[in-house]
């Protein structure tokens, strides 16, 4: 096992930073990490009773079209709204940390009273959603579509500051907005107990991902065009194998749908590899991290790698036609640890490594 030391000791008592997010629920999708991960670090930097949280409710068809109505923040109420601004004028919080572009609204209202900005951005969303239209255009996706684009310019356009996950979503920003990021900080997790043994004698190619169409696309495209022709299994875990378009699947008999599970840590420790078929998104993939961070051997797409400089030789294999991933399964012996994976990630995506850009970013700021 490799630890790493955690290097600063930076607690301001007298620093405050309102924390503005959606209710987190109970999915651990890769946004869920994230914010997770971030909030754990704000307190870290500033002291748990210093950070003051602000949560919406999560969204549904009636909040969007009601904050839509109102030209507001996508899918929150007016009432939400004046909450924050009441919360900032009792308070009297430094900073508030916007948990998403999607809050044009409460950004534009927090330039009117004493408090500095921040956005942080999972992706740039007016390009999600662009690319969902695409893959299945409708008359509510098209409005959607100009509601994302509305509140992400608000978002921008009002903040003082913004945190993009890699240098493709602050190229995006620039071209879609006319801005860039101030400072790119990417996707990390905590570091793991490593284990170089396989606990389960299966040996299987593990997928792990959420509802969220350019998961559904990936792997319904890998299940129909690669695994039919490689010899192991291929276990798929998370929402994703809930979608009917997994689940009324005719599947080949070495692909199991395994929904969730009680523990991912396990998942991951014994798979021989990790699989990111992954054609369409945004910012970065938490799903590549995450297997960086139990030391994996990772076989993905240009998007899967988004964000994460590498030899592709040495951390798996860049793969974007089905026969570059059944070539390469089918040619390689998969060690179940990765040293190269595993440094990789203590070097850039370890927790302690962001928590620290992001203490020295806020004292410059």
């Amino acid at each position: 096992m490799q630890t790493t030391v955690f290097r600063f000791a930076f607690e301001d008592a007298n620093m405050k930073i309102l924390y503005i997010a959606r209710e987190f629920g109970e999915s651990k999708t890769g946004a869920n990490q994230v914010m997770g991960r971030n909030l754990d670090a704000l307190r870290r930097i500033v002291g748990r009773d210093n950070v003051i949280e602000c949560y919406f409710p999560k969204t549904t068809m009636r909040s969007v079209a009601m904050s839509m109505a109102c030209l507001g923040s996508y899918g929150v109420s007016c009432r939400d709204e004046q909450r924050v601004v009441d919360t900032v004028l009792k308070e009297r919080p430094d900073f508030a940390f916007l948990e998403g572009s999607m809050f044009g609204s409460v950004a534009k209202r927090l330039t009117r009273l004493p408090i500095k900005t921040i956005l942080f951005a999972h992706n740039v969303d007016s390009a999600l959603s662009r690319q969902e239209i695409a893959s299945r255009s409708s008359i509510i996706g098209r409005a959607k579509f100009f509601f994302v684009r509305y509140n992400e310019q608000r978002s921008v356009r009002y903040s003082d500051a913004i945190i993009c996950l890699s240098e493709r979503d602050s190229v995006g920003f620039d071209e879609w907005f006319g801005r860039k990021a101030d400072i790119i900080l990417p996707i990390t997790f905590p570091d793991r107990v490593q284990c170089d043994k396989v606990l389960s004698p299966r040996k299987y190619l593990l997928f792990v991902g959420s509802d969220f169409f350019p998961n559904i696309e990936g792997v319904k495209w890998f299940i129909e065009e690669v695994a039919p022709y490689i010899g192991c299994e291929v276990r798929i875990v998370g929402g994703c194998c809930g979608n009917p378009a997994l689940r009324d699947m005719e599947l080949p008999g070495n692909v199991t749908l395994a929904g969730y599970v009680d523990d991912l840590g396990d998942e991951y420790i014994n798979a021989s590899a990790v699989v990111a078929p992954i054609f369409k998104g945004s910012g970065m993939k938490t799903k590549t991290v995450e297997a960086m961070s139990y030391g994996k051997t990772i076989l993905g797409t240009d998007e899967a790698f988004a964000g994460i400089e590498c030899d592709y030789d040495k951390i798996g294999a860049r793969c974007n036609t089905a026969d570059e991933f059944i070539s390469a399964i089918n040619s390689s012996a998969f060690e179940p640890l990765n040293q190269y994976t595993l440094d990789l990630f203590h070097q850039n995506f370890s927790n302690d490594s962001f928590t620290e850009r992001l203490s020295t970013f806020l004292k410059t700021f």
